[in-house]
């Protein structure tokens, strides 16, 4: 039910707007049907086989999050991924594991990655940044039944990751913000980069992950790491960052209710 404030604008109450960490569950119900409905659509095929990014993962995984928060993102991200691994077993090979990984971390990588979160981002970032870089090929390595590699190039394998934690570091607040610029063609160009630290933030663990339960050879591993700039981080960003650009727009027209710590909290 929408009723006019005394400054013009519509305040939502009544039915229909129960809520969960701020955000309209109806609306965690939807974004977590559209990931799982969604994950039987291929957008991108992983290089070395073994199942495929699905549109709900690409595109509505990170929407879940920068709309709802991360929490409720979170939220929805759990149904769309039960969903999913149900429906389409390509896009979640590892079963409940991908139901967290390509469910859950999604959008709680994307809700985090809004400034609101910051003392909570940077350190996860730096975790997940370190757990990448020593475990399981630098430590605990051929201990461990893993193939050991050159610290140097598989660093530089995944670069991808401290120059995300730098872009946010120096830019994040700078691209949400000049997201209100009336330019639709600068709108969509710093949404795209905004999505570039959460992005790097989601995909460390998750490549992870593969690694580890597959026990992926070392150089696979750093191949892998080295590719997924043109196989997920620049596909991932440009998908995301267009929709999520017209979808803010959208919303920011229609008077429908803000979730603090979204994308479209600004305050």
């Amino acid at each position: 039910m929408a009723n006019a404030s005394p400054s013009g604008e519509r305040d939502f109450a009544g039915r229909g707007m129960a809520r969960i960490f701020g955000a309209p569950i109806s609306w965690v119900a939807l974004f977590g049907a559209l990931m799982g409905a969604l994950s039987i659509v291929p957008m991108i095929f992983y290089p070395f086989g073994g199942g495929f990014a699905s549109a709900g993962m690409v595109v509505f995984g990170p929407l879940s999050g920068v709309i709802l928060g991360p929490w409720a993102g979170a939220i929805a991200g759990i149904i769309g991924g039960l969903i999913g691994m149900f429906i389409s077993p390509a896009s979640y090979p590892l079963g409940i594991v991908d139901v967290f990984l390509s469910g859950a971390l999604l959008p709680l990588a994307w809700g985090l990655a809004h400034p609101r979160y910051r003392k909570i981002f940077i350190p996860v970032y730096i975790i997940a940044m370190v757990i990448h870089f020593v475990i399981p090929y630098i430590w605990p390595g051929a201990a461990g039944g893993f193939e050991t590699v050159s610290p140097v190039s598989y660093f530089l394998s995944f670069i991808w990751m401290p120059i995300g934690f730098v872009v946010y570091l120096v830019a994040q607040e700078r691209f949400l913000k000049a997201m209100n610029t009336p330019s639709i063609q600068k709108r969509l160009l710093f949404t795209i980069l905004y999505m570039f630290a959460p992005l790097c933030l989601w995909i460390s663990p998750w490549l992870w992950a593969y690694f580890v339960f597959l026990h992926y050879p070392g150089e696979l591993a750093s191949l892998n790491n080295a590719v997924s700039w043109y196989f997920y981080i620049l596909p991932i960003m440009v998908a995301s960052g267009v929709v999520a650009a017209l979808l803010v727009r959208a919303l920011e027209q229609s008077g429908l209710p803000r979730v603090k710590g979204s994308i479209l909290d600004q305050e």
